[in-house]
């Protein structure tokens, strides 16, 4: 494949820092990503039932726990997210106390967020890993963000290989081309342009109406020169 020019190289390199660089990611995607945190525990009562839930104590208790942390997680209150008060625990505390139920697995979400947020990207890899969440989006998430903290410490190739998992965990609109698209900015960074055009394809032939089938066609010309 032709040397890219210094033109080209430039444009991957902006859009390659943009799209995978922890501030960026957090200026996009922070509603969505507090706001999913929240929206979990709604789902997850509307979809266990109030019979499942009866017979599931710690889930219950675990979600009420957790309930003053994502408080404040929603108003940039962190460091009480994390270490709660002398009335309620944090999320640090709640996500090893109940561990395995659905308000264990909100705690590892969140400290897995806050831990990015504060640049402790191997620390927020630990949090992501020990969630195990059916959610489409979330759980989607949960394996992209471990491919963001990745790229952070220039593991690139696992940074590719949790993209490519995330986009195909539950395909839809929204998770899908984001995590195709991450996946091949990685893999041009890499120099493995034949799989970045793969991931690119992939968006254009499946993903039209999304944001990053917009203007996905450069993206595959810049990675076919």
């Amino acid at each position: 494949m032709a040397k890219q020019n210094n033109k080209t190289a430039e444009s991957k390199n902006v859009e390659f820092e943009e799209l995978t660089s922890t501030e960026g990611f957090f200026d996009k995607y922070k509603n969505i990503l507090i706001y999913s945190s929240i929206g979990i525990v709604v789902v997850l009562v509307g979809i266990l039932g109030y019979q499942k839930l009866v017979s599931e104590p710690n889930n219950i208790e675990s979600q009420n726990e957790i309930y003053n942390a994502l408080y404040d997680f929603e108003n940039d209150s962190l460091d009480m997210a994390v270490n709660g008060t002398d009335d309620y625990i944090g999320f640090e505390d709640a996500a090893d106390t109940y561990s395995g139920t659905s308000g264990g697995d909100i705690a590892n979400y969140s400290m897995g967020i806050i831990s990015m947020e504060r640049g402790d990207f191997e620390t927020a890899i630990d949090y992501f890993s020990q969630c195990d969440f059916e959610d489409v989006m979330v759980g989607s998430m949960c394996i992209g963000l471990q491919g963001d903290c990745n790229v952070e410490i220039e593991e690139y190739e696992k940074a590719t290989e949790l993209f490519e998992k995330a986009a195909a965990r539950e395909v839809n609109a929204f998770t899908s081309p984001m995590y195709l698209k991450k996946a091949g900015l990685t893999y041009e960074e890499l120099g493995q342009y034949e799989k970045a055009i793969v991931a690119y394809t992939k968006i254009k032939n499946e993903f039209p109406q999304s944001s990053e089938g917009a203007d996905i066609d450069k993206f595959i010309a810049r990675a076919t020169k």
